[in-house]
């Protein structure tokens, strides 16, 4: 099983460079079979999530809040520009009082999160990279190492219930400048309209009033 795999993986490569490594239906097919090579071997893999939303490749500026059951994440959405001829950028600031549509994600049951480096450009040296992670992509992330550490941690209490941490999905979200991950039994995702700053509060509001 593994030698099919790690063949139709070099097929999917060898693929990808002769059309171009701008090619998104080579490149899916290359991360479809890194996915299935690492699941093959019992590897730890990103499996792409949709969300039924998109945020920004640009500037998403994610800005999370959290307590110990439930995190909320907003960032911007992605826009399209039908003037844009590729001559100027749009600037956008978390302090901006302009109302603008963000995408909110909210997870439920959330046992761990970490949230910071790597940025995109160092994608390339994270441990999933190869095994199916995505650029600006949420994802589902199997075999997660992750949670067998908070398992193996966990086991000294007298009351540990394993059962209750498989329960837990690891998930994986790619931003430019950021990386958002959570242990979490649900995740759900929509677009909302405000600003940042108004968006947040609210936010924060909703944690303490749960």
């Amino acid at each position: 099983m593994s030698n099919d795999a790690e063949q139709a993986l070099r097929r999917a490569e060898e693929h990808q460079r002769r059309v171009g490594f701008g090619d998104r239906a080579a490149s899916i097919a290359v991360r479809a079979a890194e996915r299935a090579l690492a699941k093959a071997r019992g590897e730890p893999y990103a499996d792409t999530l949709d969300l039924g939303v998109r945020w920004s490749g640009g500037a998403p500026l994610p800005h999370v809040v959290s307590n110990g059951s439930r995190a909320i994440l907003l960032c911007h959405a992605a826009a399209v520009d039908p003037d844009w001829d590729g001559t100027y950028v749009t600037v956008v600031s978390a302090a901006d009082t302009t109302e603008d549509t963000f995408v909110e994600i909210v997870f439920e049951g959330c046992a761990s999160i970490r949230f910071g480096a790597p940025n995109d450009e160092a994608l390339g040296g994270h441990p999933l990279s190869g095994r199916g992670l995505d650029g600006y992509e949420a994802h589902v992330v199997h075999n997660s190492t992750w949670l067998e550490e908070h398992i193996r941690v966990n086991s000294v209490h007298e009351q540990h219930n394993e059962h209750g941490w498989r329960t837990l999905t690891h998930y994986f979200l790619v931003f430019h400048d950021e990386m958002f991950e959570a242990l979490a039994g649900t995740i759900a995702a929509r677009l909302v309209p405000g600003t940042m700053s108004s968006l947040l509060t609210h936010a924060a509001e909703r944690l303490t009033l749960a």
